[in-house]
């Protein structure tokens, strides 16, 4: 350290002074520059040169070199998963306990092993009844798979009457049935219940998501979600 302390006094002390009448300058000792002629390789990369460690880690941190794609970045959230049902397809139903309302104003309970036995039942989950997403969801399933479907049940965790009165509302075929989940224990079963008690005007707690689940004698065959959001106007 002080050897190069020494050099760099010694390079200030050898400068030179000059003085004119009209101004003082510092006459600079000039130092050569080597400028390379070779052009500038476009291609260069320099994860070539790194160790594979090294290159995982700039990659996964900055992507791979080159110029940025051109297809669209996706907005869609990190933390939005597709909703999976907890009962995997293949698998048998669980044997829940249900109940709805006969036209005779008697609440009459059946399992789901009665209900699918030797049948091809469709079970469309909804959030809340009478809701127009709701609504929109149920129409659309009965007129897609009533012809491929002994029975359509329509489950929300909703009591019997206002099953019942929801299904007389929309005129529904004699295909759809209206059940009650009064407790919620399908839609916890199944994996797809739905806290709805953060928003306070709806006046409702946890419900179910929107599904459409399809079985043959009571095996789950297939099923999908519905992501349509409610889209509710109320007045504080």
């Amino acid at each position: 350290m002080s050897a190069s302390i020494n050099n760099i006094a010694a390079t200030f002390a050898n400068l030179q002074i000059t003085s004119s009448s009209s101004s003082s300058s510092l006459s600079r000792t000039s130092f050569p520059l080597s400028v390379s002629q070779k052009s500038i390789s476009t291609k260069w990369n320099p994860h070539n040169n790194l160790h594979k460690s090294q290159k995982s880690s700039l990659i996964n941190l900055y992507g791979p070199p080159g110029p940025p794609p051109l297809h669209s970045i996706s907005t869609v959230h990190p933390h939005h998963h597709k909703p999976i049902l907890s009962i995997p397809i293949g698998q048998k139903l669980p044997n829940i306990t249900l109940s709805y309302l006969n036209p005779n104003d008697a609440v009459k309970t059946l399992t789901l092993s009665s209900l699918c036995r030797g049948k091809k039942v469709v079970f469309v989950g909804v959030s809340a009844a009478f809701s127009p997403t709701c609504t929109r969801f149920l129409k659309r399933v009965e007129s897609e798979k009533s012809r491929g479907s002994d029975l359509i049940a329509c489950v929300a965790v909703n009591d019997v009457f206002v099953m019942r009165a929801w299904g007389e509302s929309m005129a529904v075929g004699e295909k759809v049935m209206m059940v009650s989940d009064g407790c919620g224990e399908l839609s916890r079963v199944l994996g797809v219940s739905l806290d709805l008690s953060a928003k306070a005007c709806l006046g409702i707690g946890v419900r179910s998501m929107r599904f459409c689940l399809s079985s043959f004698n009571g095996v789950i065959t297939n099923v999908n979600f519905d992501d349509e959001e409610e889209n509710f106007v109320y007045v504080k």
